[in-house]
């Protein structure tokens, strides 16, 4: 099987154990929407994108189980992964999806992994761009209700801006521009 181009590849998840005797595994997913892994067919496992461009697996089972702290585990079973052994083998390794599998996107929606090097700019209370603009979008994180961006700036520590509407204004996926408009203080930290 030739090897996949690891630029390609997305992460969507992590193997953090195994689940029963036959092989199932325990998924934390990466995206905000767990119920998308049930369109793979196929996924890459690695401990980086580059190793798992090269250990494509085929999908045997996905499902669903609702946590006690509200979040969605996803429960994976790999054709080639047929024990609890085989699992525990994996603990700990990324779940990446290629990128033609991805499910395609509403107008205006972006993949969370789209996010990372946007430049995030300021605007008024009226959504017009003030001309300032705070830094470049470092990484993502999940923090229960919403997403936070950690947004590098020059000269300066990291700054952490929640993704919710009053302070995030919009995405354009087209110019990787962020706009916001930030609460009193938020710039200050």
């Amino acid at each position: 099987m030739p090897e996949t181009d690891s630029d390609a590849l997305f992460l969507v998840g992590r193997i953090t154990q195994p689940h029963g005797v036959r092989g199932e595994m325990k998924v934390r997913p990466e995206t905000d929407d767990p119920e998308r892994f049930g369109l793979f067919d196929r996924l890459f496992i690695g401990p980086d994108a580059r190793t798992a461009a090269r250990r494509e697996q085929d999908v045997q089972s996905i499902r669903f189980q609702q946590m006690k702290n509200g979040t969605t585990a996803v429960l994976l079973t790999l054709k080639t992964v047929t024990s609890r052994e085989d699992a525990g083998d994996l603990r700990n390794q990324n779940v990446y999806a290629h990128e033609d599998d991805l499910p395609p996107l509403a107008d205006g929606e972006v993949f969370v992994h789209d996010l990372i090097g946007m430049t995030v700019v300021i605007v008024d209370e009226d959504d017009e761009p003030t001309g300032e603009t705070i830094g470049t979008v470092r990484d993502v994180f999940e923090s229960g209700a919403s997403f936070l961006y950690s947004v590098t700036r020059d000269g300066q520590p990291d700054l952490l801006i929640p993704d919710v509407e009053p302070i995030v204004r919009s995405v354009d996926g087209e110019a990787r521009e962020i706009r916001v408009f930030p609460p009193d203080g938020l710039l200050d930290l």
